[in-house]
């Protein structure tokens, strides 16, 4: 019985983290409480039932389309991954050294990706300054003009991005560390209520199969579970939203 409450706890805490940093990602945007919840339910659902995480190309036309603007859907998956992966990191690194070791692959990956973004994203405002005065002095051909547009579109990109995080970004990582732990609490209860091995160096192990599509009990009844519980929340909260709506209109 406390294995099932710490799962089911759990499971709403996981995701009510994983759905406030994506809040805080778009706050700016002004998305409603009750339509932002519907969205985040619907595509963490599909996102679930999809493999490779190819659900995210949904997160990505949902979030355009309620924002109408391309470069926030985008850009606010990719925020909101790369502070996921950032916490991930934090948690895998460690364990990897302490009890397998060495670094698995998949960290190995991970640093990889965030160490090129965050260079990326770091130096585009320096890099724009020198690039545009450069072209500007000292080149009026054809080629010229078009650099200058590509400059200005990557700086708009930048642009987006940083007002996406500006002054949230602590609590955008702060929720992404309590979404991970959060997930750690309600796979060992989970695997409790299997009776399955499952320990902090067998997380490693987890998130692999999570990307890799890999054989592993514990993910396929937590993913089973996850979906059915979405799909539930959705549909209610549909139902939900409907009614007050309704009611408004009455």
């Amino acid at each position: 019985m406390i294995c099932i409450l710490t799962i089911a706890v759990g499971f709403i805490a996981v995701h009510f983290f994983k759905m406030l940093r994506l809040y805080l990602v778009l706050m700016e945007h002004r998305i409603s409480i009750g339509r932002f919840i519907l969205l985040y339910l619907r595509t963490t659902f599909i996102n679930l039932i999809i493999p490779f995480k190819l659900g995210e190309l949904y997160r990505i036309e949902e979030i355009a389309r309620v924002t109408k603007i391309w470069q926030v859907g985008f850009l606010s998956v990719l925020v909101d991954r790369f502070f996921d992966t950032l916490a991930l990191l934090c948690v895998l690194l460690p364990l990897d050294l302490i009890l397998r070791g060495g670094i698995s692959v998949i960290t190995i990956v991970f640093l990889v990706a965030l160490f090129v973004i965050a260079l990326v994203y770091l130096a585009i405002p320096a890099s724009y300054t020198y690039l545009n005065r450069y072209l500007i002095m000292r080149k009026t051909s054809g080629r010229a003009l078009v650099a200058l547009r590509g400059l200005d579109i990557v700086k708009s990109w930048y642009d987006f991005t940083h007002e996406l995080i500006t002054g949230r970004s602590a609590l955008i990582v702060a929720a992404s560390f309590l979404g991970w732990g959060a997930e750690i609490i309600t796979l060992r209860a989970l695997s409790i209520w299997m009776h399955i091995s499952f320990g902090l160096g067998d997380f490693a192990s987890y998130i692999e199969a999570v990307l890799l599509k890999g054989e592993s009990s514990l993910l396929e009844t937590y993913t089973r579970m996850g979906a059915i519980a979405l799909l539930i929340l959705t549909i209610l909260g549909y139902v939900s939203y409907l009614l007050y709506h309704r009611k408004e209109r009455a």
